[in-house]
């Protein structure tokens, strides 16, 4: 269970990769000096188990996240640009003021939990089917109080420890949100010298200094996350679904026109021969490689083994 719970929080954060605009080591050489120099000193140090873990655990969550670096490579600004940082930088204030990303976060955690944990107030059998092994189908002849009766005698602590745990999560989420709202902050602020003049820069920051206008630019960044917008990707399914024949009839004529690789034993006894002095194997070798059709149409629609 507590593996699951941190896959889970793994994945929310995975999600909410796309938010925060990953910071180029190349554009702050000094830290990227000083995290080597660090990296040098702890080349020497020695780690307990747990320690360990959690190095390597950082390292793989860096490599993963760093993904985003090499999708999202900004332009440098010009130096023109970079001179209107100052003006950026109070435009990222008014749009972004300080706690607006935990803010967001907080309408969005509760709901993603439950997705992921489970909703303790819902239906006691499907925890009850999970936990007995009996089919959800068959409890469905029990009452609501005999299904929570019997939940309670396989895990009578489940709701409360279900709480307890979203409770945990949203609190760890609220810290990340935290963490990295600067960041975010300073990527916002290069995005506006980027895309903004002076001229307009001041005609904004003079428009922020009004009631309204300094409610529009502290809900512009909140309304991203409204419910009333993320809702919409309830749309997806059945736009996607409508989609379909589109998209197979697309790639089928794609596969018309280009065709599709061949296998090794497709290829010519030339191409054999260039081909497995390429790879650095003996043509047996690579036959014996070449799948087994047979087999892969037979264990299709098959379940993996896990």
């Amino acid at each position: 269970m507590i593996r699951k719970n941190i896959l889970g929080l793994a994945a929310s954060l995975a999600a909410l990769g796309f938010a925060a605009p990953p910071l180029a080591a190349q554009e702050h050489p000094e830290a990227e000096k000083t995290a080597d120099a660090d990296n040098r000193k702890e080349e020497f140090q020695f780690l307990t188990e747990d320690e360990e873990a959690q190095q390597q655990l950082e390292q793989e969550l860096a490599e993963a996240f760093a993904i985003f670096g090499e999708l999202f490579k900004a332009d440098p600004l010009t130096p023109e640009q970079e001179a209107l940082l100052p003006l950026a930088t109070q435009m990222a204030g008014h749009v972004m003021p300080e706690g607006s990303f935990r803010t967001a976060m907080d309408g969005m955690t509760g709901p993603m939990m439950d997705a992921m944990l489970g909703d303790p107030e819902s239906s006691p059998r499907v925890r009850l089917a999970e936990i007995s092994g009996v089919e959800a189908e068959e409890l469905e002849r029990l009452s609501d109080e005999d299904a929570q009766e019997a939940l309670d005698i396989f895990d009578p602590q489940y709701a409360a420890r279900t709480e307890r745990t979203s409770k945990a999560f949203t609190g760890l989420m609220g810290k990340l949100m935290t963490a990295i709202e600067p960041s975010y902050r300073e990527g916002l602020a290069r995005a506006f010298a980027h895309r903004f003049d002076e001229a307009e820069m001041r005609e904004l920051l003079a428009f922020f200094a009004t009631p309204l206008g300094a409610k529009f630019a502290a809900q512009s960044f909140l309304v991203q996350y409204d419910p009333q917008i993320m809702g919409f990707m309830e749309a997806l399914g059945p736009a996607t679904a409508k989609l379909v024949p589109e998209i197979t009839e697309e790639f089928a004529a794609i596969e018309a026109e280009f065709g599709g690789s061949r296998d090794f034993s497709q290829l010519s006894a030339a191409e054999r021969r260039r081909a497995a002095r390429l790879i650095g194997k003996s043509e047996r070798e690579l036959d014996a490689l070449v799948p087994d059709v047979t087999e892969e149409s037979e264990g299709e629609g098959e379940d993996p083994v896990i």
